[in-house]
């Protein structure tokens, strides 16, 4: 193949196929997005319009709210013709309880009595009804019953047709509320298994810790409001639960977080405002468990302490800017100014009754807070793993021997306390002393590059003889210390031993070698009966007996 042909497969394999797989993931998301949207083959009537009351007067859907003060159940009506087999009625209550008849005949009863743990309230309860075709028009009568005394119930969401149909209808809208609800709460958990990481490793701080719980809790929150854990998983109740307690517990996070950001008379404000908002989850909590006030009841402080939020977010943001010189500070306070108006718009919806998307605000505003400080707290995270891996790289350097790249005495002096607490435990430790032999001869007569050459062949003939359990150091000019750390540091000697002389007996072998490498040795165990000092000094007798065996043999 010829140097043509080869560059030509590498633009292919560097550059054409990832393009490719870009293009088809592009391609299909496109595709099922423009497929969802699209109208084409979707039969289902919406029953939002055309309801009357007893008297046979037109009446709104959103609009069932107690009679002088007493729950009562209010009917509504609604003729049509049903044509197909496989009808079904599909719709979303709030905040309230519907039983259906079809044709004056009771055909579904809601469960009105839940457990005191989950308040009054259903949250948002989905139907389904199976309605049988006939020749004749059909008659749906809704009995509904408001949960509250100062809070309309709801019904949007209304449809009849095919099951199918209907499902993706309700999909369709709510789909992508719920996919950016599960990406903020994975992501959520990300910057939290983060942290532990990070901290761990370079002690950073607790900005994506708090960061991480504060998304986690609007992430959760929001994925209860896409109303798809109700229409696939049902009850209700749980997920409105959840909802509440997930909604109270926003800005005790964020605050949690301004606590830890936030410098001088601000701080001390942030510190108030947390307190405030932990008081007020714990509080509304023991009310609504314990039956004595439901969470609805208690929203309006909830609302008032998540407005006071607006400004904490925005003096939060400005704090990460500061910090980050590095950062796109127009693209920030756009964002900025887009969260402000979408948590306003929010809050706005809800306290208007307007429930259909205030949620989605929410959405769009925790998206830009965390695109704010993504593009700051992960350059400073990026910055923080830099310098740490820079500290660690110094760190090994300290500890390395820069000519063998073996450990050196500093390192042995860093070690020295784990060696001793080994010792302490009686586990076994093998220590041996090393000195190469007529270094000084070799300095003196061929030159120090000899030398070095020398030593540079010791270091890798000890580094090819120990392979495990075992800390290899320079100490220094021609000493070397090996610690074995295993439980039967006399067999790793003896191997190691029998592998360093014939690597020691293949060097001599090479004619271009110039010297004689002949390294001496001693030996020596602890097992909790000498201190560590103790057995360097053994070693150390024993190497020089052993380097005086081998001038000996020498002469």
């Amino acid at each position: 193949m010829n140097a043509k042909c080869k560059k030509a497969l590498n633009f292919i394999g560097c550059s054409l196929v990832p393009f490719s797989i870009c293009l088809i993931i592009a391609v299909s998301l496109i595709g099922i997005v423009f497929r969802t949207y699209t109208s084409g083959g979707i039969t289902a009537t919406d029953l939002t319009d055309a309801w009357t009351d007893s008297n046979g007067e037109p009446f709104a859907l959103d609009s069932f709210i107690s009679s002088n003060g007493d729950i009562v159940p209010q009917r509504v009506f609604y003729s049509t013709m049903v044509n197909d087999m496989d009808t079904e009625l599909v719709f979303r209550c709030r905040n309230c309880f519907v039983n259906i008849y079809i044709n004056g005949h009771l055909s579904y009863a809601d469960d009105m009595d839940m457990p005191l743990m989950y308040g009054v309230s259903p949250g948002s309860r989905w139907h389904n009804i199976a309605i049988d075709a006939s020749n004749k028009p059909v008659l749906i009568c809704l009995e509904v019953t408001p949960s509250f005394h100062n809070s309309k119930g709801v019904i949007d969401n209304i449809y009849i047709g095919h099951a199918r149909n209907i499902t993706r209808i309700v999909t369709s809208m709510r789909v992508p509320g719920f996919i950016v609800s599960a990406f903020l709460m994975i992501f959520g958990v990300i910057l939290m298994l983060l942290y532990v990481y990070l901290n761990k490793r370079f002690a950073m701080g607790k900005d994506l810790l708090y960061l991480g719980v504060a998304t986690f809790f609007t992430a959760t929150w929001c994925s209860a409001e896409s109303l798809m854990w109700q229409y696939f998983y049902g009850y209700s109740e749980v997920v409105h639960l959840i909802g509440y307690l997930a909604l109270a517990a926003i800005p005790m996070s964020f605050g949690m977080l301004a606590v830890h950001r936030l410098k001088g008379k601000m701080n001390m404000v942030a510190q108030i405002y947390s307190m405030v908002c932990c008081i007020n989850l714990i509080t509304v909590t023991i009310l609504h468990i314990t039956g004595i006030a439901e969470f609805h009841y208690s929203l309006t402080f909830t609302h008032i302490l998540l407005a006071l939020l607006v400004p904490i977010l925005i003096l939060l943001v400005l704090s990460y800017t500061s910090d980050n010189r590095h950062s796109n500070n127009m693209f920030i306070y756009t964002l900025l100014i887009v969260l402000v108006i979408s948590l306003i718009m929010s809050l706005a919806k809800y306290r208007s009754g307007s429930y259909g998307d205030y949620s989605t605000y929410t959405r769009i505003a925790i998206v830009c807070f965390l695109s704010d400080l993504i593009i700051c707290q992960l350059g400073q995270a990026a910055e923080t793993f830099s310098m740490g891996l820079k500290a660690n790289m110094m760190h090994d350097m300290a500890l390395t021997d820069h000519m063998t790249k073996l450990l050196n005495r500093t390192a042995y002096a860093e070690h020295t306390s784990d060696y001793n607490h080994m010792i302490d435990s009686f586990s076994p430790l093998g220590i041996i002393q090393f000195d190469v032999n007529n270094l000084k001869k070799v300095n003196d007569t061929l030159g120090h590059e000899k030398g070095d050459q020398m030593i540079m062949a010791v270091a890798d003939g000890l580094r090819e003889s120990f392979t495990e359990n075992t800390d290899l150091y320079r100490m220094g000019g021609d000493e070397f210390l090996a610690v074995i750390n295993c439980l039967d540091p006399e067999n790793v000697y003896e191997e190691g031993i029998k592998r360093l002389n014939a690597y020691c007996e293949r060097q001599n072998k090479n004619p271009d070698l110039g010297f004689k490498l002949q390294i001496a040795h001693g030996f020596t165990m602890i097992r909790g009966n000498k201190s560590l000092s103790e057995a360097i000094d053994e070693a150390d007798e024993l190497m020089y007996e052993n380097k005086r065996m081998l001038k000996g043999l020498q002469t």
